[in-house]
């Protein structure tokens, strides 16, 4: 998924849909796919505004200028040849072989987890989110959707955190974030630790390496651990080719929002 097309969707998310951004992103998101062709002057005229406004909500979204914008409106499917896509690796595997094999996958993945858990890293990574004032739960596409739940998720039971899904914004947080801070980072691959993967070329990235917090990391990658930054990890490795980790998620979250749970009522008894 492009980078142009995740801001957009992010950006319109946050808007009322009375403003003229709101307007602008909408119209661009339905016409995605010609926007590789469109003029700055074509573009606004197609939202009806000036090109000076187009100019100023490219720079909104974080981009130098329209041009950036456009060279970042190219949708590919599975552009870097990834087996683990979405597309490729569920959707089209489900198309060609129905769903058995799917569910299959999760019912393994689930068992292997169930049976080789280690339970106190969950009661770590619980203690940790009681003991920390300032957590933030962070991730890109699907797996920032599974940092959202999981703050919706503590929100129940009354332990706030934060969520960042726009990619310049958890990148700022990285870079200024202090040793107060505690960030559970939702990666099924791992690469999200050291790579900008919703960008072209999927360059490197340093800012967990820079940043003073005390990491914790859910993922199927158990390399993960290797990494000097990392504090915690929770993986669950996959027992086929199916990515089964939205469903994974979900199980470790409610885990350790259960033995959360627990110790904040100990507290509360004291």
């Amino acid at each position: 998924m492009g980078l142009l097309i995740i801001r957009l969707i992010i950006f319109l998310n946050g808007q009322a849909s009375e403003t003229t951004n709101h307007h602008i992103a909408l119209t661009m998101l339905n016409h995605y796919y010609d926007i590789h062709n469109l003029s700055i002057g074509e573009m606004a005229k197609l939202c009806d505004v000036s090109k000076s406004t187009i100019s100023k909500f490219a720079r909104t979204l974080g981009f130098d200028d329209y041009l950036d914008l456009k060279d970042n409106a190219s949708f590919i499917e599975n552009r870097f040849n990834n087996p683990l896509n979405y597309i490729s690796n569920i959707i089209t595997s489900m198309e060609k072989e129905g769903y058995d094999q799917y569910f299959d996958a999760i019912l393994k993945d689930v068992s292997y987890f169930k049976e080789n858990i280690d339970i106190s890293t969950i009661d770590r990574i619980a203690k940790a989110i009681h003991k920390y004032k300032k957590v933030v739960a962070l991730g890109t596409i699907f797996s920032e959707s599974a940092a959202q739940d999981f703050q919706l998720k503590l929100a129940y039971s009354g332990k706030f955190i934060t969520t960042f899904q726009n990619d310049l914004t958890q990148d700022e947080f990285l870079r200024n974030a202090t040793e107060e801070a505690l960030i559970i980072v939702f990666t099924n691959s791992g690469n999200y630790l050291t790579k900008q993967q919703i960008r072209t070329g999927t360059p490197k990235k340093n800012s967990f390496s820079q940043t003073k917090a005390k990491v914790i990391v859910l993922s199927s990658n158990p390399e993960v651990l290797n990494f000097p930054f990392v504090s915690e990890a929770v993986i669950f490795p996959h027992q086929t080719n199916y990515q089964t980790h939205a469903i994974m998620f979900q199980i470790i979250t409610d885990m350790i929002i259960a033995r959360y749970r627990y110790l904040r009522n100990i507290a509360c008894d004291c």
